[in-house]
């Protein structure tokens, strides 16, 4: 039987933040404001903080983590115990976060919990939102953290923390499989892959003009263009994808769709053509080349 079937479901409200574990934080600082275009943020207790929309934070930099993680929102402590019953009962036992982890986090409770790849996922609830305009550190047309890319040793092994939690696979392109929280078409990929980590992580722009403009932008400065500009045949996005600070990628999209009530997986062929129907292909991350999608 499936986990789809067996698994109560405690639904995500939304993707929250990125935390990176870096080594040269002042380096990936630049990048952040100056290619990303994000919005550093003033505080004690993270200094590489950064903004993308109203909320507090949706990237933070830090040198203290072990391995980077994401954070999702869970809608109240009720649905909270119930996600760490729940992950305990599927073999994903959940640690509590400490006063100190929420604080760093700007949240009022956490539970920390891997995949069954490694994954770090912070489970959250009352993440921080700003009551300051989001004002960007440059005119990148950034509207907000939209959706992060996950490698997997074994797709249907992590989709039991992700069935609990409410996601639900909206769509599969050989095996890569896409994952929905809210109305939109993703939030979350899953990549085959043989270790754990981030693939890459995706802003939202306002524009397909902004994914052009920074495609310009990005080579003026010399910076590798990872894949694209292309488009998604699942999700209708158009991309960029770029490689940042110590080998992570770094990605802005344009029009991801919403899905339906009644949408249904559909099954894209394992081609290159699954991946983007604009023909770009990606020779340096093993995880978005077609071979690996099969």
């Amino acid at each position: 039987m499936s986990a789809e079937k067996t698994s109560p479901r405690i639904p995500a409200i939304q993707l929250c933040y990125v935390r990176l574990a870096v080594s040269q934080p002042q380096a990936a600082a630049t990048f952040a404001t100056e290619i990303l275009g994000l919005e550093h943020v003033p505080n004690k207790l993270e200094p590489f903080l950064y903004r993308s929309d109203s909320r507090f934070h949706t990237l933070c930099l830090s040198t203290a983590a072990a391995k980077s993680s994401i954070g999702i929102e869970i809608n109240d402590e009720a649905d909270l115990d119930r996600a760490a019953e729940a992950l305990a009962s599927a073999g994903l036992p959940a640690r509590e976060a400490t006063v100190d982890e929420c604080a760093q986090r700007f949240v009022r409770r956490a539970l920390i919990v891997a995949d069954a790849t490694g994954n770090e996922i912070d489970l959250v609830l009352r993440p921080a939102q700003s009551g300051r305009r989001y004002f960007p550190s440059r005119d990148a047309g950034v509207t907000g953290l939209q959706s992060v890319a996950l490698r997997s040793r074994a797709i249907n092994d992590d989709l039991k923390l992700w069935t609990i939690l409410g996601a639900r696979v909206t769509d599969r392109a050989g095996e890569v499989t896409y994952l929905g929280i809210d109305q939109k078409h993703h939030r979350v990929v899953l990549y085959p892959s043989d270790r754990s980590g981030l693939v890459y992580v995706s802003y939202g722009v306002e524009s397909m003009d902004a994914v052009m403009q920074s495609n310009y932008f990005v080579q003026e400065r010399q910076i590798k263009i990872v894949q694209g500009p292309g488009r998604e045949p699942a999700s209708g996005q158009i991309f960029l994808r770029f490689a940042g600070p110590e080998g992570y990628v770094f990605s802005y999209g344009y029009g991801l769709r919403d899905i339906e009530p009644s949408h249904r997986p559909r099954q894209f062929t394992a081609d290159a053509s699954s991946l983007c129907e604009w023909g770009s292909e990606c020779t340096d991350v093993t995880e978005l080349q077609p071979a690996r999608a099969g």
